[in-house]
Protein backbone atom coordinates (compact mmCIF):
# COMPACT_ATOMS: atom_id res chain seq x y z
CA UNK A 1 0.00 0.00 0.00
CA UNK A 2 2.86 2.38 0.84
CA UNK A 3 4.46 1.60 -2.54
CA UNK A 4 1.22 2.49 -4.31
CA UNK A 5 1.02 5.88 -2.54
CA UNK A 6 4.68 6.66 -3.35
CA UNK A 7 4.20 5.61 -6.97
CA UNK A 8 1.04 7.73 -7.32
CA UNK A 9 2.74 10.77 -5.79
CA UNK A 10 5.70 10.38 -8.15
CA UNK A 11 3.37 10.17 -11.15
CA UNK A 12 1.38 13.21 -10.00
CA UNK A 13 4.61 15.16 -9.39
CA UNK A 14 5.89 14.24 -12.87
CA UNK A 15 2.63 15.32 -14.53
CA UNK A 16 2.57 18.65 -12.67
CA UNK A 17 6.25 19.35 -13.46
CA UNK A 18 5.73 18.45 -17.14
CA UNK A 19 2.76 20.81 -17.33
CA UNK A 20 4.69 23.68 -15.77
CA UNK A 21 7.71 23.15 -18.00
CA UNK A 22 5.49 22.97 -21.07
CA UNK A 23 3.69 26.17 -20.13
CA UNK A 24 6.95 28.08 -19.57
CA UNK A 25 8.40 26.73 -22.80
CA UNK A 26 5.40 27.99 -24.77
CA UNK A 27 5.56 31.37 -23.02
CA UNK A 28 9.26 31.79 -23.78
CA UNK A 29 8.89 30.65 -27.39
CA UNK A 30 6.35 33.42 -28.02
CA UNK A 31 8.76 36.16 -26.96
CA UNK A 32 10.78 37.81 -29.73
CA UNK A 33 14.44 36.91 -29.87
CA UNK A 34 16.63 39.53 -28.21
CA UNK A 35 19.33 40.98 -30.47
CA UNK A 36 22.92 40.41 -29.41
CA UNK A 37 25.64 42.77 -30.64
CA UNK A 38 28.93 40.96 -31.22
CA UNK A 39 31.98 43.04 -32.05
CA UNK A 40 33.59 40.51 -34.39
CA UNK A 41 30.33 39.91 -36.24
CA UNK A 42 29.65 43.64 -36.52
CA UNK A 43 33.19 44.33 -37.72
CA UNK A 44 33.06 41.68 -40.44
CA UNK A 45 29.63 42.90 -41.60
CA UNK A 46 30.70 46.55 -41.68
CA UNK A 47 33.97 45.66 -43.38
CA UNK A 48 32.10 43.84 -46.15
CA UNK A 49 29.65 46.74 -46.57
CA UNK A 50 32.25 49.52 -46.82
CA UNK A 51 33.19 50.94 -50.21
CA UNK A 52 36.62 49.77 -51.32
CA UNK A 53 38.33 53.15 -50.95
CA UNK A 54 37.01 53.58 -47.38
CA UNK A 55 37.86 50.01 -46.43
CA UNK A 56 41.40 50.49 -47.70
CA UNK A 57 41.90 53.44 -45.34
CA UNK A 58 40.66 51.58 -42.26
CA UNK A 59 42.60 48.98 -40.32
CA UNK A 60 40.70 46.38 -38.24
CA UNK A 61 41.56 47.92 -34.86
CA UNK A 62 40.38 51.36 -35.97
CA UNK A 63 37.16 49.82 -37.26
CA UNK A 64 36.52 48.04 -33.96
CA UNK A 65 37.23 51.23 -31.99
CA UNK A 66 34.81 53.23 -34.14
CA UNK A 67 32.13 50.57 -33.78
CA UNK A 68 32.49 50.66 -29.99
CA UNK A 69 32.29 54.47 -29.99
CA UNK A 70 29.27 54.44 -32.29
CA UNK A 71 27.43 51.89 -30.18
CA UNK A 72 28.16 53.88 -27.02
CA UNK A 73 26.89 57.02 -28.71
CA UNK A 74 23.67 55.25 -29.70
CA UNK A 75 23.17 53.77 -26.24
CA UNK A 76 24.06 56.77 -24.11
CA UNK A 77 22.97 59.76 -26.18
CA UNK A 78 22.17 62.69 -23.94
CA UNK A 79 21.27 65.78 -25.96
CA UNK A 80 17.81 67.31 -25.52
CA UNK A 81 16.85 66.91 -29.19
CA UNK A 82 17.63 63.21 -29.17
CA UNK A 83 15.61 62.65 -25.99
CA UNK A 84 12.60 64.26 -27.65
CA UNK A 85 12.92 61.87 -30.59
CA UNK A 86 14.62 64.19 -33.08
CA UNK A 87 17.79 62.84 -34.58
CA UNK A 88 20.04 64.48 -37.15
CA UNK A 89 22.23 61.85 -38.84
CA UNK A 90 24.85 64.40 -39.93
CA UNK A 91 25.12 65.73 -36.38
CA UNK A 92 25.47 62.18 -35.04
CA UNK A 93 28.24 61.49 -37.56
CA UNK A 94 30.05 64.70 -36.62
CA UNK A 95 29.78 63.78 -32.94
CA UNK A 96 31.23 60.35 -33.68
CA UNK A 97 34.03 61.94 -35.70
CA UNK A 98 34.83 64.35 -32.85
CA UNK A 99 34.79 61.51 -30.33
CA UNK A 100 37.09 59.44 -32.55
CA UNK A 101 39.54 62.30 -32.95
CA UNK A 102 39.44 62.93 -29.19
CA UNK A 103 40.29 59.25 -28.68
CA UNK A 104 43.35 59.69 -30.93
CA UNK A 105 41.87 57.64 -33.78
CA UNK A 106 43.20 58.83 -37.15
CA UNK A 107 40.18 58.74 -39.44
CA UNK A 108 38.48 60.99 -42.00
CA UNK A 109 34.89 62.20 -41.89
CA UNK A 110 33.79 60.27 -45.04
CA UNK A 111 35.18 57.08 -43.51
CA UNK A 112 33.26 57.71 -40.29
CA UNK A 113 30.09 58.35 -42.32
CA UNK A 114 30.50 55.08 -44.23
CA UNK A 115 31.23 53.07 -41.09
CA UNK A 116 28.29 54.59 -39.19
CA UNK A 117 25.89 53.89 -42.08
CA UNK A 118 27.08 50.29 -42.40
CA UNK A 119 26.89 49.82 -38.63
CA UNK A 120 23.30 51.07 -38.61
CA UNK A 121 22.48 48.54 -41.36
CA UNK A 122 24.03 45.81 -39.19
CA UNK A 123 22.00 46.89 -36.16
CA UNK A 124 18.80 46.89 -38.22
CA UNK A 125 19.71 43.46 -39.58
CA UNK A 126 20.02 41.90 -36.13
CA UNK A 127 16.85 43.63 -34.94
CA UNK A 128 18.47 46.06 -32.54
CA UNK A 129 16.97 49.13 -34.27
CA UNK A 130 13.43 49.78 -35.32
CA UNK A 131 10.20 48.29 -34.11
CA UNK A 132 9.93 44.67 -33.10
CA UNK A 133 7.09 42.49 -34.24
CA UNK A 134 5.39 40.38 -31.63
CA UNK A 135 3.87 37.08 -32.57
CA UNK A 136 0.25 36.87 -31.63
Amino acid sequence: MLGLVIGASLIIGFVVASGLIGRETRRLSRQPRQPVWRLDEAASFVESELPFDEAAKTDPETLRSLLRLHLNELQFKSSDDQERGFSDPSQATQNLYREARASKIEVTLPTVEAIAAAHLRYLKGIGALGTTQTQG
